[in-house]
């Protein structure tokens, strides 16, 4: 077993590249462990305009000044820019970021964790031994190395995805389409799903069929026949296919419980948002700040201390309370019909832009978080208001209703 490094990082995607980074920048020696770790980024990375640093805007591919939301009630236009990153370029310069200090990257995957008074002993799959003082997961959902405050059976994103390459498209490429809710022409149209499309230029489009969130999850076939019926209704069905893209995306897994000796990040750390699936801005919202938290309490007190303040730096208080609302809201779109999703979503939408940009966001703390879901709750129509208020108090709902009310209270 080698030298101790001060932090040992699980994973190698925009979360792992991140959190190290922000280690780095700070002067922590990091071992970095990963299958693969240099493997190229394929899913599509996207996030409002605004979200995005200074530092990482020579990523951004491209970007629309407006998104567009359809709905079977009417179409709305967001004045909100929204963009997509280069992933080429993203992973790029987290590697650069990541390469700058002092840094050990092991081709391998963690098997077992022994956890002591000096840190934490990583055994890999193919043998080897290696030593952090704090170790981070962020290797994703699926980690066993995380124990959860709550059990809770995630509910998924599903997306199936197509980059096209065509002699025309009937989108304007200065706006994307954030949802097009609108049934496709095929049956069934249940469960609900919405179309996905980032106009790149005139001749080239990213379209994708999504499943908001479901439990289980929505079939790929099925969104492919949904997606396939989509391009022959708009023309597209012979275009050139450059490349095909799949994507499930765990929501509403349990916390971390804060008490545990690994500090997890990104999906690991159950920071996808509950209810949009998004989690790039969080990611690299949180990881300087816990970054800081981590390296600070190393230096001063030692692995648990650290431990424990990255912990705090990644759910405080307010923030888990916040949380917990926003896995009341993903139960509520689980359970939502075609029809009730397009009236959610267009009242949702027709909210002042601070208030549904803060919900999605994420960053919203509970008292006014509660101010918004209590706006939109009494804008909704009745059978809306009604399917909430089912979903409020079913048997499996209503003890987390309770607690997340109890939380806004003692947090607000």
């Amino acid at each position: 077993m080698g030298v101790a490094h001060d932090i040992g990082v699980l994973g190698s995607g925009p979360a792992a590249l991140s959190i190290a980074a922000a280690c780095v920048r700070r002067g922590a020696s990091v071992v970095l462990v990963a299958p693969e770790p240099h493997a190229k980024w394929k899913p599509t990375y996207c996030l409002w305009k605004d979200e995005i640093a200074p530092s990482m805007e020579s990523c951004i591919e491209k970007a629309w000044s407006h998104a567009g939301v359809e709905t079977t009630v009417g179409s709305q236009l967001l004045e909100r820019a929204y963009a997509k990153l280069d992933a080429e370029a993203f992973q790029r310069l987290l590697w650069e970021r990541v390469l700058a200090g002092e840094v050990e990257v092991v081709d391998d995957c963690a098997e077992h964790l022994e956890h002591g008074p000096t840190g934490t002993r990583v055994e890999t799959k193919n043998g080897a031994l290696l030593q952090a003082r704090v170790l981070i997961d962020a290797s994703g959902g699926k980690t066993g190395f995380v124990r959860r405050s709550h059990p809770r059976p995630p509910a998924f994103q599903a997306a199936y995805g197509l980059l096209l390459q065509t002699t025309e498209h009937p989108f304007d490429p200065s706006r994307m389409v954030l949802m097009d809710f609108r049934p496709a022409p095929c049956e069934p149209t249940e469960p609900p799903s919405f179309l996905y499309v980032l106009p790149l230029s005139r001749e080239r489009i990213f379209i994708e069929e999504t499943s908001l969130a479901l439990r289980p999850a929505m079939d790929f076939g099925q969104l492919r026949v949904r997606l396939e019926a989509r391009l022959s209704q708009l023309g597209l069905s012979q275009s050139e296919r450059l490349a095909e893209e799949y994507c499930l995306i765990p929501m509403g897994l349990g916390l971390p419980r804060s008490s545990q000796p690994v500090v997890p990040f990104g999906a690991a750390a159950s920071m996808v948002h509950p209810a949009s699936g998004y989690s790039i801005s969080h990611i690299l919202r949180k990881a300087e700040p816990v970054a800081a938290a981590i390296t600070e309490a190393l230096d001063a007190d030692g692995p648990q201390s650290a431990a424990a303040a990255g912990h705090r730096a990644l759910w405080p208080a307010a923030q888990r309370a916040s949380w917990e609302l926003y896995r009341f809201g993903l139960e509520t779109l689980v359970q939502m019909s075609t029809a009730e999703t397009a009236l959610f979503f267009a009242r949702f939408f027709a909210l002042p832009q601070k208030a549904w940009s803060g919900f999605l966001g994420g960053g919203l703390r509970p008292s006014e978080l509660r101010q918004v879901m209590t706006r939109l709750f009494f804008d909704l129509p009745g059978p809306v208001q009604w399917h909430l208020m089912r979903t409020g108090f079913s048997a499996g709902a209503a003890p987390l209703a309770s607690s997340i009310f109890r939380m806004g209270a003692a947090w607000g």
